[in-house]
């Protein structure tokens, strides 16, 4: 099963969320000001957030507007949301979600070999002695070229967190890393739901993958593409992604309400941004609990 080391490294969240959703409350989370709150628990909780987000301890210039945001209403929630809000939408917030993604799915993300293994691609394309890979050659490089696209279309904000996480498993690297179909299969369940797939799972999946019909999460498909699909839209994708960021800010597992309030929050929201805000705002983050 995937390590859980990624959940002391650098950590990155997204910016606030753009759509309208209903407010999530779990008992505990939400404390009222509290003239009391020390100024160490406010500095602590702006140096935290900034190494949560983007990997750096912010400049004196973001620490001072962060402690003065915090101090004005002693952690009030709104100013805990607003404060957020200004970490999230650092121009590298974007740079940094792709970097933690890749280097726990990929390794490593580097560009410059992306665009090295599309230059070998497209010159064996000249080549006739590889004319029968031709088509597997093309089908190779348009992943690549995919894979090297996740930052900007990211940045664009046309793509999401989701297809973010299917583009770093759709390519030749990852293909790579987990050589075979049930490797594929055994390594995605891993990643994503943090357990190995059922006897009955793999083999149901990797059948799929191969190009049969077969039905995975009582839904049916025949590629790689269906079982992609429906893996990134299953309810067991979504709480492994409650579990990611649990165990990523607050190093433990959620309780079984808030898998269920949280997992709601994502799938009713599409937001990845709002979830990430909601747990960095909680009383146990601040360093109130």
């Amino acid at each position: 099963m995937k390590k859980f080391l990624f959940a002391i490294l650098v950590l990155g969240i997204a910016a606030s969320a753009c759509k309208k959703t209903e407010e999530v409350v779990i008992d505990g989370n939400q404390a009222p000001p509290d003239s009391t709150i020390s100024e160490v628990v406010i500095q602590n909780y702006v140096n935290k957030a900034y190494i949560s987000v983007l990997g750096r301890k912010p400049d004196d210039n973001e620490k001072a507007e962060g402690i003065a945001l915090l101090e004005q209403n002693h952690l009030a929630q709104a100013d805990r949301e607003a404060f957020i809000d200004i970490v999230l939408n650092k121009p590298t917030y974007n740079e940094q979600l792709v970097k933690l993604a890749s280097y726990d799915l990929l390794e490593s993300f580097d560009t410059a070999a992306v665009t090295q293994q599309i230059i070998l691609f497209q010159y064996l394309l000249t080549d006739s002695a590889y004319q029968y890979v031709w088509s597997v050659l093309q089908y190779e490089i348009g992943r690549l070229q995919d894979l090297k696209a996740v930052l900007p279309d990211i940045e664009a904000e046309n793509l999401d967190v989701p297809g973010m996480h299917r583009r770093l498993i759709n390519n030749y690297f990852y293909d790579q890393l987990h050589m075979g179909t049930e490797n594929f299969v055994k390594a995605t369940f891993e990643n994503f739901l943090f357990r190995d797939p059922t006897a009955s799972e793999l083999a149901q999946a990797s059948q799929m993958v191969d190009g049969f019909n077969s039905v995975v999460f009582l839904q049916s498909g025949s590629s790689k593409d269906d079982f992609m699909d429906i893996f990134f839209q299953s309810h067991g994708y979504y709480e492994g992604q409650i579990r990611y960021l649990f165990l990523k800010y607050l190093f433990r597992e959620p309780t079984s309400e808030e898998m269920a309030a949280y997992t709601s929050l994502y799938k009713n929201s599409g937001s990845y941004k709002l979830l990430q805000k909601t747990i960095l705002t909680f009383d146990e983050y601040v360093g109130l609990d």
